[in-house]
């Protein structure tokens, strides 16, 4: 047992050895760091493209997850489609709206943009199961329509981009009467429609500019020296007035000037593929856009504060520039759990030529340009060619070698949680980023380096924290206050539609969780989880998986127990209310049995609840259960090693002992259990009772040589007599085979 002297002395020693790690560390300038290993979890499953679509159609747009609704997601096409996805349910797919359904006939030409309102999910609230679309059509022929253009353009613009809002019913349908016309904008071509519709996420209901609705839309090259086709962010309240279907917010930075339009935000960006809001604190934006300085057409992610004109003049802060244009949603802030090495980075979502790759950029302040020079060759009336600064080259975090991610077309998404989601949309799989191993990166060599005074405070921690931990952590633990913390038994209700969770002792359920909530059974041994069972393909049950699970079972039964080894089996029930449900079924300690039922009985009854689960949540890949197994009293007490244990040592001697009582004895040893199992074994012709009688035979046959060593140990046999005995068994057992 440890003292409280001990614990002290360990406690020292660990303190010196992390000081000797610690300076090792030091000493290589940490130059090595660990790679972490992210794997994919296939969530949803979008339908099928139409394969006659024109190609400026046949794309996806946009993916959300359900706001307050964790297992739905909308995805909307350019082709006017916008589908409920059902999580790990295909067959849950729906049509939610279809432009080309409820717009006059041959107006819509494509769907350009899709967001949902902040108060989509919040009920009695402006805005709740409210969301908008920006789609592009033909110019009506209608001149009392409200349309906003460039007055000074001459030239006929033929067709509108329109954002309309659309609202859903109590049966969460699409309220056909509700729809409303937001904003009307003249465009030159359809190409050159809205790219994006985004609400600021970090905008709180109580903040001034809560639900202003932000307006890419793209550069048409024929009228950049216009304002509004410049490449431009918009920015308006969509909700309507007295006056008008939409206000503008007297925070625009163009509100007051009677040149240009009031509603724009930002202008000159050129070609606009996204923006996001980087700080959670700050109403900045970070543009992912090409830009062309003089005749260089390059991709650049630029900051804005709003109020910036970059027809002339260049971004002065961005964080990136490359040759190679970037595609819509493929740049985000991670903030989600389940990556903490990605946790508050910068991602970006670049292809080489032969796969993706997941990139982050430095959280620093974004370099400036030489402000000074540019203001100078601005004034001699040249084109501004700005002072690039060295910029820090992103980081790889992680290369996309996964064969589900080779595709062509790949999206970057984040669900309501923060979480990251791939989209690949030439399969139309959608999968959730899990980081494997959390490896965390060594620390510079300064910051790792220990002062005096704390060191000292470590050591003193250290053995505090040492004497808590041995006082409290080590004796909570033990075996039976693991099973007091868990479930130990369920059984069906009487209407056999939901499990019944008990705690040890009691009588009454204190959980009831209904069988069709049930996403995900695991079976664990341990810390192993010996088979899962859930709805996707191939996770359901056969006789086989019996099998194999059996024999991983038998061969850790027949394990030897000693003192401090710890025989669990535990099953799992996950929900879809993403809860965890822990049931101890079996937990042997040494020679302590903690829980009530023998190993054996444990084991089929854990196989049992495998079976019924798999048949109520996948029965399509659950196969026939043809024959039952069971097995005896007898057998269950073998299993315990509890067989002879109230016969006399030196009567268990006499039988055994060959040379005493040589014909008794050959009669005594083949009826051991071996002979029992083998003459049950003959009787059986089902494949898997064959298997579990050999099991059987085989633990029987380790018992009984672990009974003739120990009757040897205290003296009851000699040496010859053992060997003899051994070896008879070992000869019934070839018999029996």
């Amino acid at each position: 047992m440890l003292t409280l002297k001990n614990i002290i002395l360990y406690s020292i020693c660990l303190v010196l050895l992390c000081a000797n790690s610690i300076a090792a560390s030091v000493s290589n300038n940490n130059n090595t760091q660990a790679q972490p290993s992210y794997l994919l979890q296939k969530i949803a499953q979008a339908p099928t493209l139409s394969p006659v679509l024109p190609p400026y159609k046949n794309q996806w747009l946009e993916l959300f997850e359900q706001p307050g609704n964790s297992q739905f997601y909308y995805l909307a096409n350019k082709a006017g489609q916008i589908y409920q996805l059902e999580q790990d349910s295909p067959q849950g797919t729906s049509l939610l709206l279809d432009l080309s359904q409820v717009l006059p006939k041959q107006a819509i030409i494509n769907l350009s943009a899709f967001t949902l309102h902040p108060h989509f999910s919040e009920r009695d609230q402006a805005g709740f199961s409210t969301f908008y679309t920006a789609h592009v059509e033909k110019k009506l022929n209608d001149n009392t329509v409200k349309r906003l253009h460039e007055s000074s353009i001459s030239t006929t613009l033929k067709f509108d981009a329109v954002i309309t809002e659309w609202k859903l019913n109590i049966t969460k349908e699409v309220d056909l009467t509700n729809k409303r016309e937001v904003i009307r904008i003249a465009i030159p071509s359809f190409e050159n429609g809205i790219k994006q519709l985004s609400f600021n996420p970090y905008s709180k209901s109580w903040h001034d500019n809560f639900s202003q609705l932000y307006i890419s839309l793209s550069q048409s090259p024929s009228l950049k020296e216009y304002p509004l086709y410049s490449g431009v962010i918009l920015r308006i309240n969509p909700t309507s007035t007295t006056t008008n279907n939409y206000s503008v917010p007297h925070s625009n930075p163009y509100y007051a000037n009677a040149q240009i339009e009031k509603t724009l935000y930002l202008l000159g960006a050129g070609q606009i593929q996204q923006f996001i809001w980087p700080e959670r604190n700050s109403s900045q934006l970070l543009i992912s856009h090409q830009y062309q300085v003089n005749d260089t057409l390059m991709q650049w992610l630029s900051y804005s504060d709003g109020g910036e004109d970059w027809r002339k003049q260049a971004p002065n802060v961005f964080s990136y520039q490359d040759r190679t244009p970037l595609s819509a949603n493929n740049l985000l802030v991670y903030r989600g759990q389940n990556a903490p090495l990605l946790r508050n980075k910068l991602l970006l979502l670049t292809q080489d030529e032969q796969h993706w790759q997941l990139n982050s950029l430095g959280t620093e302040a974004p370099p400036q340009t030489n402000t000074e020079h540019n203001n100078k060759l601005k004034n001699k009336g040249s084109s501004l060619s700005p002072v690039t600064p060295s910029l820090p080259s992103p980081k790889i975090e992680w290369q996309l070698t996964q064969q589900a991610l080779l595709t062509s077309q790949l999206s970057l998404y984040r669900d309501n949680r923060g979480e990251l989601l791939f989209f690949n949309e030439d399969s139309g799989a959608i999968y959730q980023l899990f980081q494997q191993d959390e490896i965390l990166s060594s620390k510079d060599p300064q910051q790792s380096t220990f002062s005096a005074i704390t060191f000292i405070f470590v050591i003193i921690l250290c053995l505090l924290t040492g004497y808590i931990f041995y006082q409290v952590k080590i004796q909570h633990k033990s075996a039976k206050s693991l099973v007091r913390k868990r479930f130990s038994s369920l059984e069906l209700t009487e209407d056999k539609l939901a499990l019944n969770l008990f705690r040890r002792h009691n009588h009454e359920p204190e959980k009831v969780i209904t069988l069709a909530s049930i996403k995900q059974c695991q079976l664990l041994l341990g810390d192993l989880v010996i088979t899962t069972i859930n709805t996707t393909l191939g996770h359901g049950f056969t006789e086989q998986q019996e099998l194999d699970i059996r024999e991983i079972f038998h061969t850790e039964q027949i394990d030897k127990m000693v003192d401090g080894k710890v025989r669990r089996i535990s099953l799992v029930l996950n929900t879809r209310a993403k809860d965890s449900h822990i049931i101890c079924l079996y937990l042997r300690k040494g020679s302590d049995r903690i829980t009530k039922n023998s190993y054996f009985e444990v084991v089929d009854e854990a196989i049992d609840w495998c079976w019924l689960i798999a048949e109520y949540i996948n029965s399509g890949h659950t196969g026939t259960r043809i024959l039952k197994p069971k097995i005896s009293a007898l057998e269950i007490a073998q299993s315990e090693h509890k067989s002879h244990d109230d016969t006399p040592l030196h009567t268990q001697a006499a039988i055994i002992r060959p040379a005493t009582h040589p014909t008794a004895n050959v009669e005594k040893i083949e009826h051991l259990p071996t002979e029992t199992h083998s003459a049950t074994q003959n009787k059986i012709d089902n494949p898997l009772n064959t298997k579990i009688a050999a099991i059987k035979v085989e633990t029987d046959l380790v018992n009984a040589i672990e009974k003739l060593g120990k009757l040897q140990q205290q003296g009851f046999l000699s040496v010859d007599e053992f060997s003899q005995a051994k070896a008879k068994l070992l000869e019934n057992l070839n018999k029996t085979e």
